[in-house]
């Protein structure tokens, strides 16, 4: 009798240990499906072909997008979702006329690459171009040195950004008068030469460069301005007052008057105090 009551009370627990059992196991289940399907996932992608390499043209000219195009190939070394685009911006922006990069995964076109190049303000010496930020770089295209409509800028690299600035303050400053600058020369030490469209050489020295060459173009507008046009030179080198060079009067009987008042300069200069 003992031993009948033993068995009956172990056939009743057989259900409350499997339900206690169940969810558990579900788990397991649910766990061991979803390793499957990663498994499986991860192997589809690994399957995945390389990804093509697309550079998107707009914007660019000819020579840009060659050079680009033959930097980055036409595939990646990974498919669309496994390759690594920081390795292809990097590769973009190591030329110097790359301004913006942007890389973005299509699945059907790959990876697509669209940049936008550096606008050039000026040229840099004999074999680089400068923005408006100051970034000095080398073009795709040569033919861009020789933009007619380009000012030129000589000096060091470093000098690019403080130039720039000083371009900047300049042409606004003198451009109610007509007056473009054609060329700006800087030297180690931040000696400045202007030159501008109508022939005007300006002569400043790094002290104080802003306030002196403000000072000047408020006098142009003012009491030089009946004298601009004969204005050969303007050395403001100095610490109260400015020596003027004006051009000489053609000769009688000369070729061509215009080209010999934007050539020919008085020997004596005149000083000018600034008060």
């Amino acid at each position: 009798m003992a031993n009948s009551l033993v068995a009956t009370a172990s056939v009743e627990n057989l259900p409350n240990r499997f339900r206690y059992l169940l969810p558990k196991l579900l788990m397991v289940g649910i766990a061991a499906l979803l390793i499957t399907l990663v498994a499986l996932v991860i192997h589809a992608i690994n399957q995945l072909p390389n990804a093509a390499i697309t550079v998107v043209p707009k914007g660019l000219n000819a020579p840009q997008y060659q050079q680009l195009t033959k930097l980055l190939g036409s595939q990646a070394t990974a498919n669309v979702l496994q390759a690594d685009l920081q390795s292809y911006l990097t590769q973009s922006q190591s030329l110097d006329w790359v301004g913006q990069v942007d890389i973005r995964r299509d699945w059907q076109q790959g990876l697509l690459v669209s940049v936008t190049p550096r606008q050039a303000v000026a040229k840099f010496g004999s074999e680089k171009l400068v923005d408006a930020t100051g970034v000095v770089f080398k073009p795709a295209d040569s033919s861009e040195l020789h933009n007619p409509q380009l000012m030129q800028l000589q000096g060091e690299n470093q000098h690019a950004v403080i130039m720039m600035q000083q371009v900047k303050q300049v042409s606004d400053w003198f451009s109610p008068l007509g007056l473009k600058i054609d060329e700006v020369i800087v030297t180690p030490r931040m000696a400045w030469l202007f030159r501008f469209n109508n022939g005007l050489r300006v002569l400043v020295d790094n002290d104080n460069t802003s306030e002196k060459l403000y000072r000047l173009s408020v006098m142009l507008q003012n009491q030089l301005k009946p004298q601009l046009h004969n204005l050969q030179t303007i050395d403001l080198r100095y610490k109260n007052g400015m020596a003027i060079t004006k051009r000489a009067a053609p000769a009688s009987g000369s070729a061509d008057p215009l080209t010999t008042a934007h050539t020919a300069a008085s020997t004596q200069p005149q000083a000018i105090a600034v008060r």
